[in-house]
């Protein structure tokens, strides 16, 4: 089951939820003609957030769309709500080693079984901080980021390091895309991830230089293999210290040589690759894209696209700018656009609990769903990340979620049949 047994003071919470959805129906018929519709607030809460609670619909009510969209940006963070897990701080747990020969099959079995205890509670955690969190711009945009710049824990085995860069994709998320990027491409989980610690001089490894530009930046057809190759040469040189939870860089591990990258010739190294990466129409155009299908539809209209690419440009890649001018864009609003995007698990299953708000959820029985439904936290598919969209949905899928949206239906009626919950 993913329910728990209701808490004290759960059906305390479904009246007032109830009694804060009747006030909202009576704002909403009341505010001048330029605020927000019902309909208008609930596309824009659903849209920039997980789920429609009743108070953020309330704040959302009286205020036009430019207004609305400056609310929602206003209260967005760099920080998580709730604490992390208390082993976030190093020296963080690291696989034993003896010097000479293997470690002892005992020692090595006592590692990885705190490890998954470590990987569950991080999962916990990030279910928890989801529903608690009062920022849902900041938290929609977060998933976004886990899915673009992907890593695992299966490969990292690392739950300290997981943490670490999801603290960074919140520190960087709205911040400037080439802030984001730089910090990305020397994050340790990163660099253990796409196999940066054995890319080395004189034998590079492209696997990071390769998703840089076809995932990361560009995409397809904006580069070619040569650039690759000399992108990956100015990105040797870097080794993690897992304890510490840190990158570091060797120069003697790094190749120094003349690499030509598109179109530029230099003694280049990692910063040198994204300043030239940055400098491309292409990466513009291409982030504004995936965000555009992200918030507003799944085919982007490429004249729009290239106009909104051209200004957050322009602005030096202001994450933030961009997401409110896709917000406030008459594409966003247009009804032709509205219900055609798929939930992920996440925003299925977290929206629905937000939206009724409901405390007797079982998050490790949350995150196991999201698993099952094609989203394990901090373990997406591939390098490419999750599905996304109808490939969400298939036959298992669907009937998979409506099991889970009817078992949190029955934790709402059991809460408001609590003898706190009675309305009469």
């Amino acid at each position: 089951m993913l329910l728990s047994e209701p808490s004290p003071g759960t059906g305390e919470a479904i009246t007032s939820a109830k009694t804060e959805f009747f006030l909202l129906i009576l704002a909403l018929s009341t505010v001048a003609g330029s605020a927000l519709s019902l309909e208008d607030a609930s596309h824009l809460s659903q849209r920039t957030g997980l789920g429609s609670p009743p108070p953020e619909l309330m704040a959302l009510a009286p205020l036009d769309r430019d207004q609305a969209v400056d609310y929602l940006l206003s209260r967005m963070s760099t920080e998580p709500s709730l604490p992390p897990p208390a082993w976030a701080q190093p020296p963080y747990l690291t696989a034993p080693a003896k010097p000479g020969h293997p470690a002892d099959v005992t020692d090595r079995k006592a590692f990885q079984l705190e490890e998954d205890a470590r990987r569950q509670e991080l999962r916990v955690w990030f279910v928890d901080e989801l529903v608690h969190s009062p920022a849902p711009l900041s938290d929609k945009l977060l998933l976004f980021w886990h899915n673009h710049f992907t890593s695992s824990l299966e490969k990292t085995n690392s739950a300290e390091l997981m943490l670490e860069q999801d603290l960074l994709l919140r520190k960087y998320s709205f911040g400037h895309f080439g802030d984001l990027l730089r910090a990305i491409s020397v994050d340790p989980a990163m660099v253990i991830y796409l196999d940066g610690e054995s890319n080395v001089k004189g034998k590079p490894n492209e696997n990071y230089a390769r998703e840089l530009l076809e995932l990361f930046t560009v995409g397809e057809g904006h580069y070619t293999e040569d650039d690759i190759k000399a992108a990956a040469r100015a990105f040797t040189g870097w080794i993690v210290d897992r304890a510490q939870g840190l990158a570091r860089f060797v120069p003697s591990r790094h190749d120094d040589g003349m690499k030509t990258f598109l179109g530029q010739t230099g003694p280049w190294k990692g910063e040198d690759i994204i300043r030239i990466i940055l400098e491309q129409d292409s990466c513009a155009y291409f982030i504004t894209q995936e965000l555009w299908t992200y918030f507003i539809s799944p085919a982007p209209d490429p004249d729009q696209v290239k106009r909104i690419a051209a200004d957050f440009k322009a602005s030096g890649y202001d994450i933030r700018g961009l997401v409110r001018e896709l917000l406030t864009s008459d594409a966003f609003w247009a009804p032709g656009n509205r219900a055609v995007l798929v939930k992920s698990p996440a925003e299925l299953l977290i929206g629905f609990i937000r939206s009724w708000g409901i405390t007797g959820y079982d998050p490790r029985r949350i995150a196991g769903e999201l698993g099952r439904l094609g989203q394990d936290l901090f373990n997406p598919l591939s390098v490419k990340g999750w599905p996304v969209g109808e490939d969400w949905i298939d036959a298992s899928t669907l009937l998979e979620r409506r099991r889970d949206l009817s078992e949190l239906s029955q934790l709402v009626r059991a809460q408001a049949q609590a003898p706190e919950g009675n309305l009469e």
